[in-house]
């Protein structure tokens, strides 16, 4: 499963790899993304898989 971070021009933040799908990885990944930036993000948005929501 690959997870990443985007901001809003594109660039990527950060990637995170894994060889299955791991919630409570995803959560910590994504709170060290959010913690890193400066200004919260306005939205997130998935693929909008069931499993995500």
């Amino acid at each position: 499963m690959l997870w990443r971070a985007v901001d809003q021009h594109g660039a990527e933040l950060d990637i995170l790899l894994q060889k299955r799908r791991d919630k409570a990885a995803a959560k910590r990944f994504f709170k060290q993304v959010l913690a890193a930036c400066r200004d919260g993000p306005r939205r997130i948005v998935a693929d909008q898989l069931r499993s995500y929501l």
